[in-house]
């Protein structure tokens, strides 16, 4: 009954927050994704003479043969297929905090949880799934944006993360002496550093295009920053209220 209380909780909270989240991205995050694919380039072309602009020297190429994996073809798949992505990472979230939630109320001493401690839960998971990685490592990339290796760059993420996450438990839960290391945790991925080239470039070297897309990439930093701090909190603050209201153990 247990397992199944929170299984049931974490979806329904996983679709709510993953369906306004996705309102926000489809009204605020996806229209800067677009401008910045307008200037996104992929076969560089040898222009016809030396006088040619610069802007001629790329042109955009969708061709990507009979075996490429699928991807959307229209806006009603591309909104539909990102609506699924939101609403599946947030049940997968959700399913992760309210367990552990849900431990923390049937195991610690500390206060049980409600939806106001729950938004400090959404913060932690902020903290650890997007302020250590993202803002203090690798930001936000609009497209065209060139990046390092995706290998690298997602080991250290998930490595941050996880990180993250550990030394805040620690430091939450754990006794004193060992609260040092869960300090160590939440600095160490930032003492190592993220695998981030040397200079931020774009694979339009139109000047025009880069002014364009430094203004798009600061404005997409600022509303996925908004758009994440909805994200966890609102996971936060229905799991902390789940985790008390819906998700009940037996006394022994």
């Amino acid at each position: 009954m247990t397992f199944r209380n929170i299984v049931f909780s974490a979806v329904l909270v996983g679709i709510i927050v993953g369906s306004l989240y996705g309102l926000f991205q489809q009204y605020q995050i996806n229209p800067i994704i677009y401008a910045a694919e307008s200037y996104e380039v992929s076969d560089v072309i040898a222009p016809a003479s030396a006088d040619a602009p610069n802007d001629a020297q790329a042109v955009h190429s969708h061709d990507h043969g009979d075996n490429a994996d699928w991807s959307p073809t229209n806006d009603f798949q591309r909104v539909t297929a990102t609506l699924v992505a939101n609403v599946m990472t947030a049940i997968t979230f959700s399913l992760i905090l309210l367990s552990v939630m849900s431990f923390h109320n049937l195991k610690s001493d500390k206060p049980k949880l409600n939806w106001k401690t729950g938004l400090l839960w959404g913060v932690a998971l902020m903290l650890s799934v997007f302020v250590a990685p993202s803002l203090l490592g690798l930001q936000p990339e609009i497209p065209g944006t060139l990046s390092e290796s995706i290998g690298q760059r997602q080991v250290w993420w998930v490595s941050s993360a996880v990180a993250t996450a550990l030394g805040l438990l620690l430091i939450y839960y754990a006794v004193p002496a060992v609260k040092v290391a869960g300090a160590i945790l939440l600095i160490l991925p930032q003492i190592i550093g993220a695998p981030t080239p040397e200079t931020h470039s774009y694979a339009n070297t139109d000047p025009i295009a880069i002014d364009a897309l430094n203004l798009l990439s600061g404005q997409f930093v600022i509303m996925t920053t908004i758009g994440m701090a909805i994200f966890c909190l609102l996971i936060g603050a229905l799991c902390g209220f789940s985790s008390t209201r819906f998700v009940r153990f037996k006394q022994s």
